[in-house]
């Protein structure tokens, strides 16, 4: 998505939120949800989660604008949500609701990334209506910004930037587990020739639809946590975790390379694609504490670099067959 495509909200709209409701306490529940009726969110958009994996199924499969969290939900907190929140690239504003009148909660709310932190005891329905109005207005300008400096104006997929935040991230959340990071690159056969022969115009085409195709395959894959993203030109990214073998990243990286290929139809025509792409993988093993996080990135750039060269080796087969070809660097 495009950033000419990002929806605007001139106007504070309730009857079109869809809000999620992290709360265990059946009577602040019911308090809560009325209050947001109130204040003109229809019953049928509220949604009402007391457990993490509940909250993550409904953040990652509905459509949310935001998300009152209670702080305390034994054993967890609404911060553990918002983590894990993160973890799945789930882009929805966080308010922290809590019985707790306590600094402390609030500094500790805002510094894990809450929009507002209210007090059960004080809420009012004018108190949540203007808590909910400037959460959607700042997250509205934020997403803003955050697009231009981490996503691809063409095509709408993470940038280089955000690809290596994630890739880096990805390599301290395994690290304690031995857990598998897998990377895979891919090239286009020709884009070159199609900017000469046709112009940009075409292949700028002919990346978006590459790039749409990309997206469509973490749904054939089926690992909601994959990460794909446009690199620079031609060049664009996976990033896989979740996996238990190094042989699941390799697999996963061949039905990527399936779903890029293909026909693509432009005004200047009909142009075949076909992929040249280089995979990498390994059970991450942290060091020192002192030291992991400058580890951290070096494994990354590491990881990245191998499925670069088994990209270029890809490529030069690629080029004697006339089709997409995946190849595997050392995986360990």
């Amino acid at each position: 998505m495009t950033d000419s495509l990002i929806p605007t909200q001139p106007s504070f709209a309730p009857q079109s939120l869809r809000v999620l409701l992290f709360e265990d306490n059946a009577m602040d529940a019911a308090l809560i949800k009325k209050f947001l009726r109130t204040v003109g969110i229809p019953a049928a958009r509220i949604h009402l989660a007391d457990t993490i994996p509940s909250a993550l199924q409904v953040l990652t499969r509905e459509r949310v604008d935001l998300c009152l969290a209670d702080y305390y939900l034994r054993p967890h907190t609404g911060f553990d949500l918002m983590e894990e929140a993160k973890r799945f690239d789930v882009d929805v504003p966080f308010i922290v609701v809590t019985a707790l009148d306590d600094r402390s909660v609030d500094d500790s709310a805002l510094a894990h990334g809450a929009y507002d932190f209210l007090v059960k005891g004080e809420l009012t329905v004018e108190g949540l209506e203007r808590s909910i109005r400037y959460t959607l207005n700042r997250h509205q300008r934020e997403s803003r910004l955050s697009r231009a400096a981490f996503f691809d104006a063409l095509t709408g997929l993470p940038n280089r930037a955000a690809f290596m935040e994630r890739l880096t991230r990805a390599v301290t959340d395994n690290a304690p587990t031995g857990g598998m990071v897998g990377v895979a690159l891919f090239n286009l056969n020709g884009i070159k020739f199609v900017n000469e022969a046709f112009g940009r115009k075409i292949g700028d085409e002919v990346l978006r639809c590459v790039g749409e195709r990309l997206t469509a395959a973490k749904g054939r894959t089926q690992r909601p946590q994959m990460v794909v993203a446009r690199l620079d030109g031609d060049e664009f990214a996976v990033l896989m975790t979740g996996f238990l073998l190094a042989g699941h990243a390799l697999a996963a990286a061949k039905l990527v390379a399936d779903c890029m290929t293909g026909a693509v139809d432009t005004k200047g025509g009909q142009h075949v694609v076909t992929v040249a792409g280089g995979v990498a993988a390994q059970a991450i093993k942290a060091p020192a504490a002192d030291v992991f996080p400058s580890s951290a990135g070096e494994t990354a750039e590491r990881l990245l670099a191998q499925a670069g060269q088994a990209m270029l080796t890809a490529k030069r087969t690629a080029r004697l067959n006339g089709c997409s070809h995946v190849a595997v660097a050392h995986m360990h």
